[in-house]
């Protein structure tokens, strides 16, 4: 009997967080601010909330990840919250960097709707200008 009970509420309380879920997806709700430190679950979780993603594949001793950093700040600031901006750190999570084949860093990803649109790896002269134009496409749509 109180079993029966049990299962009713977990029912009617996994209906409603799923109800939720839709409503907030639905809502266009906001993504994070600012840059956020990302492991798998945080990962999934932004691909899954918000439209635009951009992630940042680095580690602690590259020193061209560091220079990108700037960048991803700027970036960060720039377009939170129609953006999410996460950092991946590989020595971390070297499975997200696995299954995304992050071959080297820095490697920044730009995700639309949960799917790869379009990577940069390294740092260049022209990194900053096509990042905010692929960017700025990808907002406006």
């Amino acid at each position: 009997m109180l079993e029966d009970e049990v299962e009713a509420i977990l029912r009617r309380k996994a209906l409603e967080l799923s109800r939720k879920l839709l409503v907030s997806r639905e809502s266009g709700e906001e993504c994070p601010r600012g840059v956020v430190q990302a492991d798998r679950s945080i990962f999934n979780e932004l691909l899954g909330k918000c439209r635009v993603v951009l992630a940042d594949f680095w580690a602690e001793w590259c020193i061209p990840c560091k220079m990108v950093d700037t960048l991803i700040r700027d970036v960060a600031r720039r377009y939170s919250p129609r953006v999410a901006v996460v950092k991946v750190n590989i020595d971390e999570n070297s499975d997200l960097a696995f299954e995304h084949e992050v071959l080297s860093i820095p490697t920044i990803i730009v995700f639309h709707k949960g799917r790869e649109y379009r990577r940069f790896t390294g740092i260049y002269p022209g990194l900053r200008r096509e990042l905010e134009a692929t960017i700025r496409k990808l907002v406006a749509s």
